[in-house]
C-alpha cells in the first residue's frame, strides 16, 4: 500500500485517499479479492483502479459503455504521464493497431473498451495472450437484470473474466439498489460483506424540492424566478429533445440565456455547450438526460427536473450532480400529470408484437449457416421488418446466447474494409498470398491514398465469392499482423437477401456460432417465443414500477432526502429520518398530487386511425400509433411522428388500445397490407385533418388527455 500511496502523491497530486478507496485498493492489491465500490458521482470511482493498475504487473483492462467518457479519462491519464489507450471504432487502422501493439507488448497499462468489444474474435484472441490483472467494470449497474439501466452486452463480461482467467475484478457503479447490488455480486463472485464498498448517499448539502404543476405556464412561473436567485450553475433536465428547445426559447426572454443540450445535436455543438458550461459561473443549460455523463464541474447550484425523471435511478445520479463541493445547493422536481403518458410511452415502447417475436425466432432457428458454420442476420432489417426495436432485438439474441445457450456472438461482418501496410515483410505476404480467396480481395480492392479499400458485399456479388470467406481472409492477414485494417458499414444499400422494397439496410451483418442445436420444430419455437415475450412484458411492467416508484418518493408522508436513502439501502443515512431542508422537512407535509383519470376510448379516433394504418397484422403497431410511440416499422411507413394521428389517444390506457385494435386485426386474419407505402404516405384521410387529433402539449394545456402528435416525437 505503500507505493500506492506514492503513486497517488507523485502522479495525481492528491496527499490522501478519500472517502473508502484505500480499503478497496488494499482488497484488490493485497488481499487479491475481487470488489464492489459504490460511490455517488464524482465519488473518486476512477482511482479506485486506476491506482492498482499502476502497482500491478500485468494490464488493467476497463470496461466502459461510453466512448467520450473513454477518451476524457485516457486523455487525462496520459497527460499525467500514464500509458494509457482507448480500443473503439472511431479510431483509423494506424492507430488500432497501435494500441494493439502496446497491448501485446506488455507496455500499455490501462486499456478502454466498450462490452460489445468482447464479442470481436480478434480482440478475444489477442486478449488470450495478455495477463490482465484487472478487470474494472463501470456502470456495473447495467449488467443487473434488475437495473434501470440493464444492457444485455454487459452480461458477457463475466463469461469473458472466467475464460481470460483475468486475476481480479473491480465492479463500478454511483446507482445500485440492494438487489442491483446482489446481482453485480453474484456475477462476480463478489463477498457481499467483506468486498462491498460504499458511501453514504444521502448529501446534507442538498436540499431536494418537490413542486406540483398542471402545465408549462405553472412550471415556467416558478422556475424562472427560481433561476433568477441563483448562485452558480443550473442543469434544467427534460424528457425529449423538443423539450430542450421549447424550454430555453421560453427562458430567453427573460435575460436567462440558456445552452442546449441534446443528442440530436451534432458532436461539434455539443462539445462546446458543454465546454462552455464547465467554464461558466452562472451557466443554464436546458438538456435531455444525454447531458451530464463524465461532467465534473464542483459548483453546480440546481438541478431541475423540469419533467419527472423515469427511475429513482436516474434522480439519483442527476441530482449527484448539484453541490460537489459541498456547498449548499437545491434540487427542484415538478410533477405534472401530462408529463406521466410520455414517461410510461418510454416503459410501454419496447415491448413489440408476440407474434413478431415467433417470427423473428423462427428465422432466427430456420436459417441456413454460411459456410464457415455461423449465421450472419442484419439486425437493422430484422428490427423493420418484425418492427422491433434495436436494443430489444439485441436482448432477444442475448436471450439466446445466455439464457438458452443456443448461439454466441462473434465478429460481425462488416462490408467495407481500409487495409494498409504493417510492416515491410508482411505487405509482402499479401502480395504473395495467391490462394484464391486472396486473388479475389486483390481483384477488387482500389487504391485509397497509401491504403486499399474493399467492399466485400460488391466484391462477393460480382465474383461469385461468398463474402464471409473474403472478409475471414481479410481478418487473417491482419491476425499475422501483416496489415491495420478499419472496417465499416454502409447504409441504404441494395439487400442480398430479397426484403420488402421499402425497408432501407444497412449491410453490417452480426454473425452468432452455434454452440446447440437450435429448435426446429415449430411448437417449441412458439414455447420458446411465449416465454421470452413473457420477460419481455414483466420487464415493461418493472419500468412502470419504477416510475410509479418515483411519484411515491415525491408524494410519500416522509423526508425526501430519507426516501431516496432508503430506496437505496441506506434507512440509518439520516439522523431522525429528517434532512431539515426537504420540502416535506419544511413544511411538515407531504406533496398533494393525483393523475387525472384516463380518458376512455373514442370510437372516431379508432376508426380514424385505422383508416390511416391499413396493416391488421400487429394490434401493437396500431396501439403505438394511437398512443404516439415510435416503432421501426411506424417511422418506415410514415405513420410515426409526423402523421396527424400519432400521439391522438395518449391519455388512453395503452393495453385497452391494443385490446381493442387486436379485435380488429383478429377481424381481418393478422394480415399485413399489400398497399405501397408511396400510396399510403399520399393519401389524404378527412378524420386526420381534424384539430382534436392535432392537440399539443403546449404552455397553455392542463388536461393529461392533450396529447401531442409531437409529444413523444424524437425522443424515442
Amino acid at each position: 500500500m505503500e507505493h500506492a500511496h506514492k503513486l497517488l502523491k507523485n502522479i495525481w497530486g492528491f496527499p490522501s485517499f478519500r472517502l473508502s478507496q484505500a480499503q478497496v485498493i488494499e482488497r484488490l492489491i493485497v488481499d487479491n479479492q475481487n470488489a464492489l465500490v459504490l460511490y455517488p458521482t464524482g465519488g473518486g470511482k476512477s482511482l479506485t483502479y486506476q491506482v492498482p493498475a499502476l502497482c500491478l504487473p500485468g494490464l488493467t483492462l476497463v470496461i466502459s459503455p461510453l466512448i467520450a467518457l473513454m477518451k476524457d479519462q485516457v486523455d487525462a491519464l496520459v497527460d499525467r504521464g500514464v500509458k494509457a489507450a482507448n480500443l473503439d471504432s472511431t479510431l483509423d487502422a494506424e492507430r488500432s493497431a497501435w494500441v494493439k501493439e502496446e497491448v501485446v507488448s506488455g507496455r500499455l497499462k490501462l486499456l478502454y473498451v466498450a462490452p460489445e468489444r468482447l464479442n470481436n474474435e480478434g480482440f478475444i484472441a489477442m486478449m488470450s495472450h495478455v495477463k490482465i490483472s484487472l478487470l474494472a467494470i463501470d456502470e456495473s449497474h447495467c449488467i443487473s437484470q434488475w437495473g434501470a439501466s440493464f444492457r444485455p452486452e454487459y452480461l458477457k463480461v463475466a463469461r469473458f473474466a472466467e475464460e481470460m482467467n483475468v486475476e481480479r475484478v473491480l465492479c463500478l457503479t454511483a446507482t445500485a439498489t440492494p438487489s442491483v447490488a446482489e446481482d453485480i455480486c453474484k456475477s462476480f463472485f463478489i463477498d457481499s460483506n467483506k468486498g462491498v464498498f460504499r458511501t453514504p448517499v444521502y448529501r446534507p448539502n442538498l436540499a431536494l424540492q418537490v413542486r406540483v404543476a398542471h402545465t408549462l405556464d405553472q412550471k415556467l412561473d416558478t422556475l424562472i424566478p427560481f433561476l433568477k436567485s441563483r448562485t452558480g450553475p443550473a442543469i434544467i433536465y427534460v424528457t425529449l429533445q423538443k423539450h430542450a428547445e421549447e424550454v430555453a426559447n421560453h427562458l430567453r426572454p427573460h435575460g436567462l440565456g440558456p445552452m442546449v443540450y441534446h443528442a440530436g445535436l451534432g458532436n461539434e455543438e455539443r462539445a462546446r455547450v458543454q465546454q462552455q458550461f464547465m467554464e461558466s459561473e452562472k451557466g443554464i443549460v436546458c438538456a435531455t438526460i444525454a447531458f451530464g455523463m463524465g461532467i465534473d464541474k464542483a459548483n453546480i447550484r440546481q438541478v431541475v427536473h423540469l419533467f419527472m425523471p423515469k427511475t429513482l435511478e436516474n434522480f439519483s445520479q442527476e441530482v449527484g450532480r448539484a453541490g460537489r463541493d459541498g456547498l449548499p445547493s437545491t434540487c427542484l422536481m415538478f410533477l405534472s400529470a401530462p408529463d406521466i403518458p410520455i414517461l410510461e410511452g418510454f416503459c410501454r415502447g419496447d415491448t413489440c408484437n408476440k407474434r413478431s417475436i415467433h417470427l423473428w425466432l423462427q428465422e432466427v432457428a430456420l436459417k441456413t449457416p454460411d459456410k464457415d458454420g455461423t449465421l450472419s442476420f442484419n439486425h437493422y432489417q430484422q428490427s423493420r421488418e418484425y418492427d422491433i426495436r434495436a436494443n430489444v432485438l439485441g436482448l432477444c439474441y442475448a436471450q439466446l446466447e445466455l439464457d438458452y445457450n443456443y448461439i454466441r456472438a462473434v465478429t460481425p461482418l462488416y462490408s467495407q474494409y481500409d487495409i494498409s501496410s504493417r510492416t515491410v515483410d508482411g505487405w509482402r505476404n499479401v502480395l504473395g498470398d495467391n490462394s484464391e480467396i486472396a486473388k479475389t480481395v486483390k481483384m477488387y480492392w482500389s487504391p485509397r491514398g497509401s491504403a486499399y479499400q474493399i467492399d466485400v458485399v460488391n466484391a462477393a456479388q460480382r465474383s461469385g465469392r461468398d463474402r464471409v470467406d473474403l472478409a475471414r481472409k481479410i481478418s487473417d492477414w491482419e491476425l499475422s499482423g501483416w496489415v491495420n485494417t478499419k472496417a465499416s458499414q454502409v447504409r441504404a444499400v441494395r439487400c442480398i437477401t430479397p426484403r420488402p422494397s421499402h425497408l432501407p439496410t444497412k449491410r453490417l451483418l452480426q454473425r452468432y456460432k452455434i454452440v446447440n442445436t437450435l429448435p426446429k420444430e415449430q411448437e417449441e419455437i412458439k414455447n420458446i417465443a411465449e416465454l421470452m415475450y413473457k420477460r419481455m412484458l414483466e420487464r415493461e411492467e418493472e419500468g412502470i414500477v419504477k416510475l410509479r416508484r418515483v411519484i411515491d418518493f415525491a408524494t410519500d408522508d416522509e423526508c425526501l432526502a430519507q426516501g431516496l436513502a432508503s430506496y437505496f439501502g441506506d434507512d440509518m443515512a439520516i439522523p431522525n429520518g429528517l434532512c431539515g431542508s426537504c420540502s416535506f422537512c419544511q413544511t411538515g407535509e407531504s406533496i398533494s398530487f393525483e393523475s387525472e383519470a384516463v380518458v376512455r376510448l373514442d370510437p372516431m379516433k379508432i376508426k380514424a386511425i385505422l383508416q390511416a394504418c391499413p396493416e391488421r397484422d400487429d394490434p401493437h403497431l396500431l396501439a403505438r400509433m394511437a398512443f404516439g410511440i415510435t416503432s421501426p416499422r411506424l417511422t418506415a411507413g410514415k405513420w410515426s411522428t409526423s402523421h396527424p394521428l400519432f400521439g391522438s389517444m395518449v391519455s388512453v390506457d395503452f393495453h385497452a388500445l391494443v385490446a381493442v385494435f387486436d379485435k380488429e386485426c383478429a377481424r381481418a386474419g393478422y394480415a399485413k397490407a399489400d398497399i405501397p407505402l408511396s400510396t399510403l404516405a399520399s393519401k389524404k384521410h378527412p378524420l386526420s385533418q381534424s384539430n382534436s387529433y392535432r392537440e399539443s402539449y403546449n404552455r397553455g394545456g392542463s388536461s393529461r388527455g392533450r396529447g401531442s402528435t409531437s409529444k413523444r416525437a424524437r425522443g424515442y
